[in-house]
């Protein structure tokens, strides 16, 4: 795979300060306990996958209705 494939590249933000305490609230919320390394890991890792996320919300579609709606009634 090339080293300047769209999936491989890492973005040129570094870790903010803010960006720990994301790392911490996500673990605190899971209840997940992981080491100083694994915690670094997360910290460092995590503005890239700030960045995939941001891409895959679509904001015009935040209210929108699901395509398919399943009553609750549903018998075959």
């Amino acid at each position: 795979m090339n080293a300047t494939d769209a999936n491989t590249r890492v973005p040129d933000t570094h870790p903010t300060p803010e960006d720990a305490a994301q790392v911490d609230l996500v673990l605190a919320r899971a209840g997940l306990t992981v080491s100083s390394e694994d915690r670094e890991r997360l910290v460092r890792i995590y503005p890239m996958i700030r960045e995939w996320a941001e891409g895959v919300r679509l904001p015009e579609t935040r209210y929108a209705e699901p395509a398919v709606i399943y009553p609750a009634t549903f018998e075959r």
